[in-house]
Parts: structure tokens; sequence; C-alpha cells
């Protein structure tokens, strides 16, 4: 197998929760899991590291990563500051093409959610907030930024329980994409400051999982 398939299977694993918060991820198991050496494995944790999905312990090993209740109220407050203005700066600069490609993303994520694919939905939601700020023409909001959403995204893999993310979400969303498409700037900021404080709502850290998951059980449903 493929070092591209593996981390492919890891990452996907890992944010649809199969591999839940503090999963050790063992080289030994995951190399005769995918029939390979344990080299692969040692670059896939670097990418994944990477990513923020895994951290590694020295002498410990491998370990499915999300940030804690505390460490998650830093980087909402962070994002609280910075995205609301990434927002209103895309109202101002965004191309029509780079519009258009929001609205493909809403588009993709009001599918999604539909099909009750939720954590697929996520990685629209997050696609669809990337391109946002990645339209703000500010190279260091946008470097700043896309860890934070990565971030935020994790977080929301894990503990997302909101009942009513569909309606919300895809309205929440839609709003702030027209507010860009209008060019109303001051708008677009106010939406996205009430939008964070909307995703924040949707968390919670009480939420357990199982342990131990079964690793080669898992990478069986990927493979």
């Amino acid at each position: 197998m493929t070092e591209e398939k593996i981390y492919n299977i890891l990452r996907d694993a890992i944010l649809n929760a199969d591999f839940p918060p503090g999963q050790q991820l063992k080289e030994s198991l995951l190399a005769e899991a995918f029939g390979v050496s344990r080299t692969p494995i040692r670059t896939v944790f670097q990418r994944l590291k990477y990513d923020s999905l895994i951290e590694l312990k020295p002498k410990r090993g491998a370990f499915v990563y999300c940030p804690t209740p505390a460490e998650a109220e830093q980087i909402f407050s962070v994002r609280q500051m910075l995205e609301p203005q990434a927002t209103a700066l895309a109202a101002n600069y965004a191309t029509t093409s780079e519009i258009d490609r929001m609205y493909l993303f809403l588009e993709e994520e009001r599918k999604l959610m539909k099909d009750q694919l939720f954590h697929k939905s996520l990685v629209a939601t997050k696609n669809l907030h990337l391109s946002i700020i990645e339209s703000s023409r500010n190279t260091y909001l946008i470097e700043f930024l896309r860890k934070i959403i990565t971030l935020s995204h994790i977080i929301l893999s894990f503990y997302d329980v909101s009942e009513h993310k569909e309606a919300n979400a895809i309205c929440e969303h839609g709003q702030l994409v027209d507010s860009i498409k209008n060019r109303q700037a001051k708008v677009a900021e106010e939406l996205a400051i009430n939008h964070i404080v909307s995703i924040q709502h949707d968390i919670d850290f009480s939420k357990e999982f199982t342990y131990p998951v079964s690793i080669t059980q898992v990478i069986n449903r990927y493979v």
C-alpha cells in the first residue's frame, strides 16, 4: 500500500472519530494492518503531526490529538478576533470566481448534510471558511487563520453535538456568502462574529468516547 493511501486512511479515520482523542497509534500494529514496514508509517506520522491530528510524545509514541477545552477557548478567542476582519476584507476584494467557489462549497455542504454525512460536511464547511479568508488578500491573516480553522475543524469533528446543525449552519453560511457577494463588508463582519459564537455553543467537551479502539478493526473499514 502506498504512503499516500495510508495517510488518507488514517486522516479520515481520525476526522471521522473512529480513532478518538488520546487513542495511541502504535507503529507496529499499523505496519501490520497495512502490510508495510514501519518506515512509511513514521513518514505518515510526520504528516499527521503537521496537520495537528496527532502528537508525538518522546519514548511513548503517537497519539490522536484534539485541543483541550482550555486550548479550544484560546483558539476560538483568536478566531473571533481575526476571522471577522478577514471576512470583511473578502467582501471588498473577493473576485467573482472566488465567490462562485464559496457557493460551490456551500452547496456541497448542504448536500452532505442532507445525506447525513456529517463528518464529510465538516470538510466542506472548513473549505468554505478557508475560501473566504483566502479572498481577504491579507497574507498574514490567511496564514494565522488557516491554522486556527484547521484546529477548529478537529474540535468540531469530535465534539460538535448540535441538534440543529443543518438548518443553522446552512442559513448562517448562506448569509455570510451573500453579504460578501453584495459587498457588504460591515454586515459580513457582524455575521462572522455571531457565527463563531454559534459554533462555540455547539461544542460539548463532556462527550465521552470508548477506549481502547482496535486499530486493525478500524483500518479494515477503510481498506
